[in-house]
């Protein structure tokens, strides 16, 4: 079976959407001793990192022969992404088992990847056609930017129960969630329009 790349968009926003409501119920939850907030948002960011994953090869289908600037935008977009994802799983992992300072910084970097990468995306979709779903698109990836961020740096505050820290880390989960899920009915509707 052959893939095109619509179709790996499409799978990867599926993985998107799961992956942050994943990791946004995993940072509304009040930390405990199992640390199972930090499983959810590991496990989380490690889904989002396929999907991530999934859209560049996607972008990459679409891109062939057709060489503009906002194709390869999104496309190291994405791929940039998945590697935030991928650092904010391996972090969330050394955190689980040895908390510390340094780890929780390697975290937050892994946060703000992913914001450049959302960022990257944005600008690629906006370069794009410039239709309302294609402008819905770059405000999903731009939420997801800006909210990356905020967990970014709800990652850097080290007393876990603070409120200051529960609410970056809801609000930049949620965010990224709703960001996502912006993202994917635009690419679920241009897959459709296409059949």
């Amino acid at each position: 079976m052959y893939l095109e790349g619509d179709d790996l968009l499409t799978i990867g926003a599926y993985f998107l959407v799961a992956g942050t409501y994943i990791s946004a119920i995993g940072a509304t939850m009040k930390p405990d001793d199992n640390n199972f907030n930090k499983k959810l948002i590991r496990d989380g960011n490690g889904i989002q990192a396929v999907g991530n994953s999934l859209q560049g090869f996607g972008r990459i289908s679409l891109a062939e022969g057709n060489e503009e600037a906002g194709n390869l935008y999104g496309i190291v977009g994405s791929f940039t992404q998945a590697g935030g994802n991928s650092i904010n799983t391996a972090a969330n992992n050394f955190e689980i088992q040895d908390p510390s300072v340094s780890v929780s910084g390697f975290n937050s970097l892994g946060s703000t990847i992913q914001s450049m990468g959302a960022a990257l995306e944005a600008a690629g979709v906006a370069n794009g056609e410039n239709n309302i779903l294609s402008k819905l698109e770059a405000l999903g990836y731009t939420l997801i930017s800006l909210s990356a961020i905020l967990d970014a740096i709800g990652i850097l505050i080290e007393d876990e129960i603070s409120i200051q820290k529960r609410l970056l880390l809801a609000a930049g989960g949620w965010g990224e969630f709703i960001g996502a899920a912006l993202g994917a009915y635009v690419i679920i509707q241009a897959a459709e329009e296409t059949v």
